[in-house]
This record gives structure tokens, sequence and C-alpha cells, in this order.
């Protein structure tokens, strides 16, 4: 009851602060109309004490007093200063809800938030919180505009919608540095929409290199098959293109010419653009005519010393080799100018390592391969518990943390990149024998080195290693298990030679992409529709802008403390801070003692992997640009093992 009397004791000295401010002729100027606007208000508040006092007892009847006072300072408010009220305040006001309106736009689009829920918000703003100037429906904070899409056309048993290349570059237009030529990767492979139908999407993705976290589409086709007609399917990608390398295109107000670099699939979408064998095809590799051969109920591509005649762009286009093509004409990407199409498409290496091979030696290392390469249970168990011990030395540059080994059938390409290149090599020391765990590092050297920059001079060593890789998986494990994507592998240091880190060739952007277009749906009635309206929606709120997530992040806490210095010491970050000229330094720890992980086939110090002993007890300081590597440091069986990370997820 006192706090009801408290209430009232508060409401009431307010009112009359109210009164006597309103009496102050010196401190408010009124004209005749605003003094009986005034007066009738004088007598509107004493209304309300007599209301309050006799409904005191009543807590929702208190409530509602609340509101109508509320209200009601609101309007004596709106009476003394409307007319006082200046242009630039105005202003200031309009320009503040534009960016709450903005604001809320974006975080409807970030957090893919449904219509039927920002709408039910907003009639709660615009009712209860007074935000009159929100719109009662989030499309028009959106600029959604029509809800009618235009433009679609009919191919096959599907429908086709083209965003368009050049409307992609202009919406980057931003990140395009001052070269003459625009270089583009482009990718392309189906997306299963749900898992209770076959409706699929064939999305043409595509981004300005070298800036793969800045994907766009070009076109969606959506039907519950793919196109059967790839020609028909790419039709206007290559009209346009054509257009594009004839005419160039104005972007900041300067010409600029369009160059298509590399097409990233993986191996069944490629054969199905080129119009060529499959993988399960004797003449399947599109980089060399080796032939395979049927052993042990399967398509294989045995090893052999001797190297096969390379595919040309003249013999594709002349269709020299009759069995490696499926119909009788050329795919219509053979009309973009400057274009070799046996060297367009890059040897994706998520798809041929990662899902591929890294996912055929592990198979064959619990229950497929022969006898003398399995893994014994018990030691399956250590495996996985040396993995799951590995969780806490993960860093937050990797987007998963490892899983048990008999998971591997749910792994992601991100898990075997991470077990291939990073805890693969600690994790299997003491597992394999000798010529599986040597087979497995000459796979895992190559592909560090692969995937690093300026390795030019490693690179026939790299050639050679993989020859090697291919020929002791053939003695190891079969010839019968050299699969496609096996043999694939011996073609990657051409890739290197093209583009450099495999990483600039791969489909992981555009995998990564596809989430977000299946993000865009919100029911399954016209998919291909809702990615338009969606897209459109994104292009139209122009403060809405991928960000790039490539920087490597740094701390003084495990496991994000551990560095490589341009001296080659490996420190363990104590503290980051600013210096006095703004320059960002760390101080640390140096370890004293290094050793190799292995020495065969190359010595692991060659790649800057180490064994590492004995933290000083002195605390050094540095320069951040004193870093050349971040490290990711696994504590394993009282072993610290320090291993360069190569990427950023």
């Amino acid at each position: 009851m006192a706090s009801y009397r408290n209430k009232r004791r508060k409401i009431q000295e307010e009112l009359k602060t109210l009164d006597l401010s309103s009496n102050d002729s010196n401190y408010f100027p009124f004209n005749e109309s605003n003094n009986s606007l005034h007066s009738q208000q004088i007598e509107n508040n004493k209304i309300l004490e007599n209301s309050l006092e006799q409904s005191i007892e009543h807590d929702n009847i208190s409530q509602a007093f609340h509101v109508k006072q509320a209200r009601y300072q609101s309007d004596l408010n709106s009476a003394y200063y409307g007319n006082n009220e200046s242009e630039s305040d105005k202003e200031i006001k309009c320009n503040n809800h534009d960016l709450v309106k903005k604001k809320l736009g974006k975080w409807m689009i970030d957090y893919n938030v449904n219509q039927n829920s920002v709408n039910s918000l907003l009639k709660i703003l615009k009712n209860d919180c007074n935000l009159e100037y929100l719109p009662k429906d989030c499309r028009t904070l959106l600029k959604s505009g029509s809800s009618k899409v235009t433009n679609i056309i009919n191919i096959d048993s599907g429908i086709y919608y083209h965003f368009g290349l050049a409307a992609g570059i202009l919406r980057f237009s931003s990140i395009i540095s001052s070269t003459d030529i625009i270089k583009i990767a482009l990718g392309i492979d189906g997306l299963p929409i749900t898992k209770s139908s076959s409706s699929q999407f064939w999305p043409i993705l595509a981004y300005i290199m070298p800036h793969k976290n800045y994907v766009f589409p070009v076109g969606i086709y959506h039907g519950h098959e793919k196109p059967q007609d790839s020609n028909i399917y790419l039709r206007d990608l290559v009209s346009e293109i054509l257009e594009l390398t004839m005419n160039g295109i104005i972007v900041n107000s300067f010409k600029k010419d369009i160059s298509i670099e590399v097409i990233c699939c993986d191996s069944p979408a490629k054969a199905y653009l080129m119009r060529a064998k499959g993988h399960s095809g004797f003449s399947s590799c599109s980089r060399c005519t080796h032939e395979g051969a049927y052993m042990h109920n399967r398509v294989c591509f045995p090893y052999s010393d001797t190297d096969c005649t390379e595919r040309t762009h003249e013999d594709y286009i002349l269709m020299k080799n009759e069995e490696y093509h499926t119909s009788t004409t050329i795919s219509c990407l053979t009309l973009i100018p400057n274009i070799n199409i046996v060297k367009i498409f890059s040897m994706d290496y998520m798809h041929l390592i990662c899902l591929g091979v890294m996912k055929k030696l592990i198979n064959l290392w619990l229950s497929k391969g022969p006898v003398n390469s399995r893994i014994p249970s018990w030691k399956c168990k250590t495996l996985t518990k040396s993995l799951l011990q590995l969780k806490t030395c993960i860093t937050r540059d990797f987007c998963r943390k490892p899983r048990p080994i008999q998971d591997v059938c749910r792994w992601k390409a991100t898990e075997f990149r991470q077990f291939l290149l990073y805890t693969g090599p600690v994790v299997l020391k003491d597992i394999l024998n000798e010529e599986c765990y040597q087979n497995f590092l000459s796979l895992h050297i190559s592909m560090r080195i692969l995937l690093s920059d300026n390795n030019q001079q490693l690179l026939h060593y790299t050639r050679n290693l993989l020859k090697y890789f291919v020929k002791s998986f053939q003695y190891i494990y079969g010839a019968h298990f050299i699969s496609h994507n096996v043999h694939g592998i011996l073609h990657l240091c051409d890739d290197y030679e093209r583009y450099g880190p495999l990483d600039a060739c791969s489909t992981f952007p555009f995998e990564n992409y596809m989430k977000v277009l299946k993000k865009m749906l919100h029911k399954n009635e016209k998919p291909l529709q809702q990615v338009i309206r969606r897209y459109n929606e994104l292009c139209k709120n122009e403060s809405i802008l991928p960000i790039s997530h490539n920087e490597l992040k740094y701390s003084n806490q495990k496991p994000d403390c551990f560095v490589l210095t341009t001296s080659n010491e490996i420190v363990q970050i104590i503290e980051l801070k600013k210096s006095s000229d703004k320059i960002t330094v760390f101080y640390g720890k140096t370890f004293e003692e290094k050793e190799d992980l292995f020495i065969k086939p190359l010595k692991s110090s060659v790649l800057n992997i180490f064994v590492i002993k004995t933290l000083s007890e002195d605390i050094k300081q540095w320069n951040i640009s004193d870093i050349k590597n971040k490290m990711v440091v696994f504590d394993l069986n009282d072993k610290l093992t320090a291993i360069p990370i190569l990427h950023h997820n």
C-alpha cells in the first residue's frame, strides 16, 4: 500500500510542477488559443488526479493511468513546442527516422527474420511505442516494391532467371582495383533444396578475383532435375560474357575489360557442362587421355610411369577423342574469346582431395583396405581419443573442431581439410604402419606446398611427390582403388602454375554461398521467386554489404596466442597493445627448442612444422608486422606440435 502512496505523491508533485511552469508567462509565450488549450489541459490534469485516488488499489487501473498521463504529457509538450521546431530540427529528426528504418532493414536481412515476425514487431513499435514514422509492412523497409517477378524463362522442365554478370560486378564496384582487367571466377553446381523432394537449384555464381568472400549469383535454374541441355542452360551467361568481352564495362567512370579466369565445379558438373564422360567413364579425365580399366567390379585408373598425352583446346573443338564426348556438339563455352576449355575448369581440391582422396584413405584404414593397412579397433579408439583431446587446441580460425573418426561418414569438407593439413600428421604418427604413414605424409606435404604462397621453387619436387603418392598408393592398397579422384591428383601442379595457391580456384567460396541461397527460402512454394526477391532487397539496401572475414585473430589467450615471427621464432603472446605511435606491438616468450615432427619424405622444418619445447622466461617485444604465420599448437601426449595456419574460415 505504501508503494501506491509513493506513486501518487510523485505524480502529484510532477503535475504541480507542470502547473507552476505553465503559469510562468516569461518562459512560455502563448496566444489566446494556446491559453485556452492550456486551461483545458489543467482541468484534465485534475480529473486524472481524482481518478487516481479512486482507483489506487487496483493495479491494472493504475497502469492505465500511467499510460494516459504519459500521453497527456506528450500532448502538452506538443502544444508548447510544436510551433517552435525549426526546419533544421525537423531535418535531423527525419534523418534519424531514416537511420532507424535502415537499421531495422539490415537487422531483418542479417538474421533472416521472416516478414510476419517483422510486421508484428512494426505494429508494436507503431502503436505502443509511438513510432508513427515506421511503415506498417516490412516490404517498405526493404524497398521491395511489387512482389511480382518478371523475366523468368522456361528451360526444359524448369525455370531460369538471369541476374546478370554486369549487375554483380557493379554491385561490388568499390572493391575493384585500378587494373584494366576484371578477372572473374565462376562456380556452377547443383543444390538440393529439400531432402523430401527432388526440387533443386542449379546456380551460376561468380566473384571478382581475388575477392572470394564477395560471391554473387549470375543466374539460377530451378527444377526437379538438372537442365537436359547444358548449352541452353548457359545461353544467357555466354551471351552476356560475349557482350562484355567485346564492349567492356564502365566501372567507377573507367572502362574495364572482362576476363573469365576459372570455372570451379566438381567432376559431375564439369562433365555436364563440357558434354563429356563423367568420372565413372573410361575416358573421363579432363586433362589427359589416360584410359581407365575395369578391375574388381569398378572403373579404375592404374598408375603408369609413362606420361599420358595431354588434352588440348583444339582437340576438344575438333572432337578428336570421340570416346571422351557424350554429344555431337561441343560446349557453347568455347565461344568465349581467349578461353581454353581444357584448362579453364580447375581441378577443384575440395571435391578431389578433401571429399575424394582423404575420405577414401580414412575408409581404407577403417574397414575397406587390405588387412595389413587397416587400423585395429583398439587403435581406432585411441585415434578418436586423440582427436577429441585436440579440440581445445583448435583456434578461432577454424569453423569446426575435430570429431570422432567413427563419424567420418558425416564429416564435412572442412573437417577432411583440417585432418589432412593439421591434425592428421600428429594423431596418425603412432597409429598407422610406416608405409601408410609415409604415403599419407606425401599427400600432406604436397597439399601444404600447393596451398601456400611463393612455392614455385618447390613445384617440381611437388609434382614428383604426387607421382610417388599415387604409385605408393597403388602398391599399398591395390590398383583397383585408384579412382578418378586419385588419378586427378597428378594434374594439381598445373593449376598451381596457372592460378597460384589452390584456394584461388576451389569451390569452397561457392559452397559457402549455397547456404546463403537456402536461407533465403521461407517456404516451399516458388523457391526461385523467393530468392529473386530476397536478393533484390539485399541490393536495394546499399549500406548492406557482405563483410570480409579474412583477418587472422590474435589473442593473449590460448589457443590463439601462438605465432611464427619473420626470424623463425615461435612465440607465445603474453600481451597485445598499441604503442605511442599507434603501432600494434605484442610481448611474448619464445620456445627455446625446436625439432622436426617428421624427416621423410621432407623435413617438416621446411614447412615450418616443429615439435617445440621449453618456453623461455624472458619477455620480448615485437611489432605486429613481424608475424610471419599464426600457429596452431597441438598438445598431445605431453608433446607440443606447432603447425602454420594456411587459411582462415
